[in-house]
């Protein structure tokens, strides 16, 4: 069975792409085993078949490529498309700046030891943190370049959630990118508290960093930008 689209056409073997997501900032399909797979904007797909309203693409990019998923018509109409990510790396910069004693978060109505950066990429120019634990597990990143890659799962929503109290506009908080580096458990995210991590704190801000960096894809599929890290942090450990 094959399902035609807008043009009397098949899809069938047409390269497609993610190009919507929930408000967390993935898009649900099914896998055959009934269990459901995240999958990031952007994210590439090809098509495979259509049967019993529903559409199976495998996926060819991100942590879960080679995967053959599928989601139903109406909602494969509506979610995948064929606008296409940057086939390269975004370029980020972040720039120590001040180390903050008492910097205070009215989201979490705490204060916070930061140790503060600028971030930009494109036209954007932000402010971010980047270590708040400073009991000897964590430490700001050191002067250099990184990979950023894709986003590898969808991130407890309690860590993050409240954060729209503060901004109701903010979307895609789930969404986290690993850097690479150690055992890549450091990422660009949004929040108030870095545990080493670089740490959107202009809440406001986050959905265009999202889409920013989410909108590319460097050649290996798996990596979505370049961080360069620049100075040096006033506290350091």
């Amino acid at each position: 069975m094959s399902t035609a689209g807008a043009t009397g056409t098949s899809i069938v073997g047409s390269t497609l792409y993610v190009n919507k997501v929930g408000s967390d900032g993935w898009l649900q399909a099914k896998a055959d085993s009934g269990g459901l797979v995240p999958l990031a904007k952007y994210t590439k797909l090809i098509a495979t078949r259509t049967d019993s309203g529903r559409t199976f693409f495998k996926v060819l990019d991100g942590p879960s490529i080679g995967k053959v998923l599928s989601l139903g018509d109406a909602n494969a109409k509506e979610y995948l498309g064929t606008k296409a990510p940057v086939p390269s790396l975004a370029q980020i910069v972040v720039t120590y700046g001040r180390y903050v004693e008492d910097w205070y978060s009215p989201v979490r109505k705490q204060n916070f030891q930061q140790q503060l950066a600028t971030l930009e990429v494109g036209s954007i120019k932000i402010q971010v943190t980047m270590n708040s634990d400073w009991s000897g597990r964590f430490y700001p990143l050191p002067a250099g370049d990184y990979t950023v890659l894709l986003p590898d799962a969808p991130h407890n929503k309690d860590m993050t959630r409240y954060y729209r109290e503060g901004a109701p506009n903010l979307k895609y908080d789930q969404v986290w990118f690993p850097i690479k580096y150690g055992d890549n458990s450091r990422y660009v995210h949004v929040g108030n508290v870095s545990d080493g991590c670089v740490t959107v704190v202009d809440l406001d801000r986050w959905n265009d960093v999202h889409e920013a960096l989410v909108s590319h894809r460097g050649p290996d599929g798996l990596s979505v930008a370049r961080l360069t890290v620049r100075g040096t942090p006033e506290k350091a450990r």
